[in-house]
C-alpha cells in the first residue's frame, strides 16, 4: 500500500545514490588508499603552486620597489686621495710580485681596507 507518506520516505534520486554507494563498496582497500593518495598529492601540488606564485609575486614587488628607489638615487662620486692611491698601488705591485694577490681581491677598495688594517694593527 502506497500512501501519501510513502512518497516522502523514498529519496528523490534513488538510482544515483544507490549506484554510487555500490561502486564505493566494490572498490578494494587498495583502490581507496590509491584515491586518497592521489587527492593528497593533488592538494600538495596546489599548495606548492600557490606558494610558488606567492614567492614570485613578492620578488616582483621587491624588484619594482628597487627600480623605483633607483630612479631617485644620486650617483656617488668616487674621490680618491693621491697619497692613498700611490700607497695602494705600491702595495698591489708588491703582492703581485710575490703571487699573493688573487684576482677576486684585486680591487682598489679591498686593497685599501687591507692596507689600512695592516697599518693600524702591525
Amino acid at each position: 500500500m502506497s500512501g501519501p507518506l510513502d512518497r516522502f520516505a523514498r529519496p528523490c534520486f534513488e538510482g544515483f545514490s544507490g549506484h554510487h554507494d555500490e561502486r564505493r563498496e566494490r572498490k578494494s582497500d587498495f583502490e581507496n588508499s590509491e584515491d586518497d593518495r592521489r587527492t593528497r598529492i593533488g592538494s600538495l601540488k596546489k599548495k606548492a603552486i600557490n606558494a610558488s606564485s606567492k614567492f614570485r609575486h613578492s620578488l616582483k614587488k621587491k624588484s619594482r620597489r628597487k627600480n623605483a628607489s633607483r630612479s631617485n638615487s644620486l650617483a656617488i662620486e668616487d674621490v680618491r686621495d693621491v697619497k692613498e692611491l700611490q700607497a695602494v698601488d705600491a702595495f698591489r705591485h708588491s703582492l703581485i710580485l710575490e703571487n699573493l694577490l688573487p684576482p677576486r681581491h684585486d680591487d682598489y677598495h679591498t686593497l685599501l681596507r687591507l692596507l689600512s688594517f695592516f697599518l693600524l694593527h702591525c
